[in-house]
């Protein structure tokens, strides 16, 4: 028991080396193209005239991630991870690869609902294939390297998507983008192949997967309401929100509606803060550009220095021992990422300057960096083996529906081209942010010490 331990206390060596290192380069990849598009969406939808079609652009990878979390912790709990990860990187590859091509914003909205779908099947076999392959104990520290793998492109990301999309084209960031989570996909596949056993099981399309097309129906017909006029948006997004309601009583866990301790706190938890980042990062570029005049490459610098809060957090969070030092780690954390959306509220506000908003931005993602580990770490600490894949779909499937929703309902409060129209769409961002912090308040023994 011991050896086990001492062995594999540096991720990067020994028998685990080949799985961290696929695991590491897929997640930069797809962070990579993840951070891109909040720089590169202004310029996509101008190109094409489209831009009513901003949120949607963004979100509709969300959207069809809905289905695609479904089916892949379904289809890892039944059948192993090895399959799934390959049909799921391949969808995921040719939605990128139909990005790069598009002609229109119609095809490029599907290719972003196909990249949507192929990514939510590996993101959720991704955590069974840390939960099946690497101790328990190293659980924590995995989250915490892959949280780095994930923002360390957010640092150049923005960037450099900005730059290429100035000086060379948008289709560029998408193509860089399919090329190296191919060779990743490659990678990562052949490490987990020696590592992992195939099993028999059935279907894996089963009632989850109906409710999961029955709630990604229900977010586009919220974005797509959005867009009516008023009588129209207020009737469609009435029937949507009930859509997205009935559905998310059988895909999340039991007792997420009452919040009640344990994985469903933390599944609403992973919601409401994946929600609140998100829908403050996708609208700040699209500020600055179309509302200041930055260019492409100043307003990705600017979402580009706020990932430093991200990496910095997840360091943090990995050198962390729990215990009773750790018990108030996720409540505060909560309250560090309820800074960011309040900043950009003050900043379109004209309360305060673009130093004090990235600023926020750094806050807001050194927040993240600290509770996204600690509160997937204690889900997984939660499960049996047999439920891996099913409570870790929960954790995507909250975030990916929380964070269309809030994306829909703002983006609806853009096109309908009021007044203060930016500012109204974040205080519903900071309101998302604020629900949080009263979340993550409410005594749960389990959430505030797991130190797995």
């Amino acid at each position: 028991m011991t050896d086990r331990v001492d062995r594999p206390s540096n991720l990067l060596s020994g028998e685990h080396r080949s799985l961290i290192i696929g695991l590491l380069g897929t997640m930069t990849f797809i962070a990579f193209e993840s951070f891109a598009i909040t720089t590169a969406l202004p310029v996509v939808v101008d190109d094409f005239g489209a831009d009513r079609w901003y949120s949607l652009a963004y979100a509709s990878t969300l959207t069809a991630a809905l289905v695609g979390m479904t089916i892949g912790g379904n289809w890892a709990d039944r059948r192993g991870v090895l399959v799934p990860m390959a049909v799921g990187g391949t969808a995921f590859l040719i939605g990128i690869a139909l990005c790069v091509v598009a002609p229109t914003i119609e095809l490029f909205v599907a290719g972003r609902l196909l990249q949507g779908f192929g990514g939510g099947i590996n993101s959720v076999v991704l955590y069974v294939v840390i939960a099946q392959c690497i101790p328990a104990e190293l659980h924590s520290r995995t989250f915490g390297l892959l949280t780095a793998a994930w923002l360390l492109p957010g640092i150049s990301g923005p960037l450099l998507a900005g730059v290429l999309v100035e000086f060379v084209g948008w289709r560029t960031v998408f193509a860089m983008a399919l090329v190296g989570s191919g060779a990743s996909l490659i990678l990562l596949l052949v490490a987990v192949r020696g590592s992992v056993q195939l099993r028999n099981g059935t279907a894996v399309f089963g009632s989850r997967g109906r409710w999961a097309m029955v709630a990604a129906a229900g977010v586009l017909a919220l974005h797509l309401a959005g867009q009516q006029t008023v009588p129209i948006l207020v009737l469609g997004s009435l029937g949507a929100v009930s859509l997205i309601g009935l559905s998310a009583t059988r895909l999340l866990p039991q007792g997420t509606f009452r919040i009640r301790p344990g994985i469903p706190r933390a599944t609403v938890l992973r919601g409401l803060l994946g929600a609140t980042v998100a829908a403050t990062d996708i609208y700040l570029p699209l500020y600055l550009q179309r509302q200041l005049g930055y260019s492409p490459s100043s307003s990705g610098l600017i979402v580009a220095l706020g990932a430093i809060g991200w990496i910095f957090g997840a360091w943090l969070q990995g050198r962390g021992s729990g215990g009773d030092g750790g018990s108030a780690l996720v409540p505060r954390a909560v309250v560090l990422v309820f800074v960011g959306p309040v900043g950009a509220w003050l900043f379109v506000a004209g309360a305060i300057p673009v130093p004090a908003l990235v600023v926020a931005c750094i806050v807001m993602g050194t927040g993240m960096g600290l509770a996204y580990p600690r509160i997937t770490a204690t889900v997984l600490a939660e499960s049996t083996e047999a439920e891996y894949g099913a409570n870790s779909s929960g954790l995507q499937i909250s975030e990916s529906m929380n964070q269309s929703i809030l994306i829909a309902v703002s983006g609806a409060v853009l096109s309908l081209a009021i007044a203060h129209e930016f500012l109204l769409a974040y205080t519903l961002i900071a309101g998302v942010g604020g629900a949080a912090v009263l979340v993550a308040r409410r005594p749960d023994s389990n959430l505030r010490r797991s130190h797995c």
